[in-house]
């Protein structure tokens, strides 16, 4: 009578096989991971355009800008109203000029979603001229005349009633496509939105540590994971020449 063995595999085999498999799944999350990042971005960037609008929305029906909501007691920020998702003014609860000019979107006085993709708040920078209730011929951009220079305040001479700015005013956020030695994307700027990314504001590169530093430069520019050059913010910014406008045509602006 034969005997038959049950033929089992060996070590080496089940390692070889062990290792196709590695690498068949490897292959496979590597994209799929991609794709779902670029998912997330599409997503944030569909919020990111709706915040945009919301915003434009809101200056046409108040006559400035809104308010960051703080996000510590710096400047003129108090713990009690810190990350609550609502404008911040001095004084607290009405007052004409904005606690800090950095802070976190005002989702809950803008009325939309509060986080990105990646369950963090957006970050929203405002020049205060385009953001405070007082009447546009104390407050504004100054100009230059000369030679001799001569600084005045612009709005002293075309003022706006109950508006913030006037036509002559300007924001003072920049936008750059690099931390060092950049090209200028934009000037001017009155307010900004950045969603950090995937990595949220953990810097990982010059450029990041630019969206992070509580300045109002800042550096756009395309999604990158080059070592030393990653980039994974996303941005949008007010338009001074859109907002003023849209002023315009509505009669609000001479």
């Amino acid at each position: 009578m034969v005997i038959q063995r049950n033929k089992g595999f060996t070590l080496i085999e089940l390692a070889m096989v062990l290792f196709i498999l590695g690498l068949l799944l490897s292959s496979f999350l590597a994209p799929l991971s991609a794709r779902v990042e670029q998912q997330e971005r599409n997503n944030t960037q569909i919020q990111l355009d709706e915040i945009e609008e919301v915003i434009y929305g809101y200056a046409l029906q108040n006559n400035y800008l809104p308010c960051p909501d703080c996000t510590s007691t710096a400047g003129g920020c108090v713990a009690a109203t810190a990350n609550d998702g609502l404008e911040d003014t001095v004084p607290a609860g009405g007052g004409l000029t904005c606690a800090t000019e950095i802070g976190n979107l005002p989702w809950s006085t803008l009325g939309v979603k509060s986080t990105d993709e990646w369950n963090n708040i957006f970050t929203y920078r405002v020049d205060d001229t385009f953001a405070d209730r007082n009447n546009a011929a104390t407050d504004g951009t100054p100009y230059a005349v000369g030679p001799p220079v001569i600084q005045a305040k612009c709005e002293n001479i075309s003022a706006t009633l109950n508006v913030s700015f006037s036509l002559c005013s300007d924001g003072n956020i920049t936008v750059d496509d690099a931390a060092v030695a950049g090209n200028t994307v934009a000037t001017f700027i009155p307010a900004i939105v950045v969603s950090h990314g995937k990595n949220w504001a953990v810097a990982t590169s010059a450029d990041e540590a630019e969206n992070t530093n509580n300045d109002a430069n800042f550096v756009d520019k395309d999604y990158s994971q080059t070592t030393d050059a990653e980039f994974d913010d996303m941005l949008i910014w007010i338009s001074p020449h859109v907002l003023r406008t849209m002023y315009v045509k509505a009669g609000i602006l001479p």
